[in-house]
């Protein structure tokens, strides 16, 4: 990863085994009952991922990218005759230039690093001081050990990466290095901004130096954080399809996020969102019983951002009147299909019927739960979600996240299950079918992303 702010070891795109379907790997003829058959193009898709993953760095939430694809995706919306709304919220961008740790006693040594998300910057000539370990970093660990003027040496672990630091902080140290408690290097996020600043080091760096300290040897570093912390914002782009009697009328949600990390991301999620695209075309076409709003939500890799401010923006009453909501992440990229909804007990009628909607193309998806993508902001809110995501990506989250690791049939397979999901349901303004064919109750977590900015907990099982 060109700016290491993630946990690698959380990024190798952790998932359960996933069996080859070839079915998923082809355009199927669709059978869609009750409709015109919808005419979805995995061309036209694949164009609109074109533009919106046309040069590295992108779509970063905050940056003139992000807002620029903001503005093209509500022109879009507009085109096709929707209420059109931008539901603007603060958004804090980080941006990292580099960061890098020295040894100068008792040898010279340079380590690979990154800043940890939020962390001031260092001087720069950086921070040179002894190095003191200080186990996880709690608040006993530095009742044992002088951190004051150092440099506080911390294993990951337990506590999040912002707790750590502001311990060495209140200890009386000027900086914190923290190493991985797994393999590879660490990066991640405070969170929010620290008192003192804060890089990652892999656990084997992590190991070595701490074996210098334990040996009884005075190790001397310079520590250098090169950051900035920019105060901007991001926004949700929201386009409704009004029915007729839009007042009287239910509300199905189909979701993307549009934003993406310091890459093209063009699977990740540029292809979401250019399917969400295709499906609010094909939906403007029809004349349905239930208002469809399409939403592209910003800064969901800061955490679900978007999302969260956009359900909590809800009233109780408009929450009720959400028969649904469709999220697409990562479509574009892999052979496994994964029909989630976001906590293993959940009983999901949407997510029922895009298993049903897959089988009618010969698909056999994956039913499962993840919590990493933006339907985990509608589900505590009673709302039934379905997150549509084809696995795996070997590269997601790097720069080789581009256009031409698309698979174009993926494109035109789950668009056609999503357009056949919203047609039908919205064919129905009471919202779930009645009575439902099944409950297909998940039996595992799809591990399909990595925790957005990990934070220093383990938040996935293996």
């Amino acid at each position: 990863m060109k700016k290491a702010i993630r946990n690698t070891a959380m990024g190798l795109m952790l998932s359960i085994p996933l069996v080859f379907t070839t079915a998923f790997a082809s355009s199927v003829p669709v059978q869609d009952k009750g409709h015109a058959k919808p005419r979805v193009s995995e061309e036209r898709i694949y164009r609109d991922i074109a533009w919106m993953a046309s040069k590295d760095d992108a779509r970063m939430a905050g940056t003139p990218g992000e807002h620029q694809a903001a503005k093209v995706i509500a022109q879009r919306f507009k085109k096709l005759g929707f209420d059109v709304k931008m539901q603007r919220f603060p958004f804090t961008r980080f941006e990292s230039h580099g960061a890098a740790l020295t040894v100068s006693q008792p040898e010279n040594k340079s380590f690979e690093t990154a800043p940890l998300t939020y962390s001031p910057s260092t001087p720069a000539q950086g921070l040179s001081a002894d190095l003191v370990y200080a186990g996880l970093g709690a608040e006993s660990d530095f009742a044992s050990v002088d951190v004051k003027g150092k440099i506080a040496l911390i294993k990951r672990g337990t506590l999040t990466f912002y707790d750590k630091t502001q311990n060495a902080a209140k200890a009386g140290a000027i900086g914190v290095v923290i190493f991985n408690n797994t393999t590879g290097k660490l990066g991640g996020t405070l969170g929010q901004q620290t008192s003192i600043p804060a890089i990652g080091l892999t656990d084997t760096d992590g190991a070595l130096l701490v074996n210098m300290l334990s040996g009884g040897q005075k190790v001397t570093t310079t520590m250098k954080a090169d950051t900035e912390v920019v105060n901007t914002y991001s926004q949700n782009v929201i386009g409704t399809y009004k029915a007729k009697n839009a007042r009287k009328a239910k509300t199905l949600v189909v979701g993307a996020h549009y934003d993406g990390v310091d890459s093209a991301a063009a699977n990740d999620n540029a292809s979401g969102t250019a399917t969400m695209l295709e499906v609010a075309r094909l939906a403007s076409q029809k004349k349905l019983d239930m208002n469809v709003r399409f939403i592209a939500f910003g800064a969901e890799e800061a955490g679900l951002v978007g999302s969260e401010f956009y359900a909590k923006s809800l009233k109780p009453e408009e929450a009720a009147n959400i028969s649904a909501m469709v999220n697409m992440d990562m479509v574009g990229v892999g052979d496994q299909l994964g029909v989630m909804t976001a906590s293993a007990n959940a009983q999901s009628f949407v997510a029922d019927l895009a298993v049903e909607k897959a089988e009618e193309l010969q698909i056999t998806p994956n039913r499962g739960f993840s919590t990493r993508s933006d339907h985990a902001s509608f589900e505590p809110l009673g709302i039934p979600v379905a997150f549509l995501n084809v696995g795996e990506d070997p590269n997601y989250h790097s720069d080789q996240d581009t256009l031409d690791k698309i698979q174009k049939p993926n494109l035109k397979n789950v668009g056609t299950i999503v357009t056949n999901l919203v047609l039908d349901i919205a064919d129905n303004n009471s919202g779930a079918p009645a009575p439902a064919k099944r409950l297909i109750q998940p039996s595992k977590e799809i591990q399909v992303k990595q925790a957005h900015h990990d934070h220093g907990i383990y938040l996935l099982t293996k």
